[in-house]
């Protein structure tokens, strides 16, 4: 490699690249970039942080690095959107988002908190609990029968086998007679 080559194959090692479109299809994540003004790279692959999966959109920006120095073989480093990202976090906090604002923010504090656009679903096993615009709904068990609660906002109803509670501003109204009886469960 002459000298005047030199300049040029450690300037080609690290470059700040335009994501023109990616791939989330098979292994891993791959894009296409724009490494110099009309200098098109494909099929190239998005290093990733374990347990964190991301698609930008298309003009996002990427850090290509040409492993061991092969134009050939680049990689990109995590994508970003500039523009979309979510500030304003605090040392030590962490923050999952979209372009439309949806996002799980755990806090410094040890407190999470998720906003949707659409909805919030949380699921252990066959326990689900769905939060949507004009309603809650905690259900334990997938069988139609399992017992669930249904909040809207008139009206609370509680469902366990055949039988069911629902309370409104006008009453209580059930399925069977009420019976007055001891806590089950007095701790909750």
């Amino acid at each position: 490699m002459s000298d005047a080559e030199i300049p040029h194959a450690y300037r080609g090692i690290v470059a700040r690249a335009a994501v023109r479109s990616t791939n989330d299809k098979g292994g891993s994540q791959t894009a296409t970039v724009e490494v110099h003004r009309h200098v098109e790279r494909t099929d190239v692959e998005v290093l990733g942080v374990s347990g964190v999966s991301s698609r930008p959109p298309p003009g996002g920006e990427a850090i290509v690095l040409a492993v061991g120095g092969d134009q050939g073989d680049l990689v990109a480093l995590p994508l970003q959107a500039p523009g979309n990202r979510m500030g304003g976090l605090e040392e030590g906090e962490v923050a999952l988002h979209n372009l439309k604002a949806d996002r799980v923010h755990v806090k410094k504090d040890g407190s999470i908190e998720s906003t949707s656009r659409k909805r919030v679903k949380s699921k252990v096993k066959d326990a689900t609990d769905e939060v949507l615009e004009d309603r809650i709904v905690n259900k334990v068990g997938a069988a139609a029968t399992a017992p669930r609660v249904v909040v809207r906002p008139t009206y609370v109803k509680l469902v366990c086998g055949p039988n069911w509670l629902v309370v409104k501003a006008d009453g209580i109204f059930s399925s069977v007679p009420v019976v007055v009886g001891p806590d089950p469960e007095p701790g909750v």
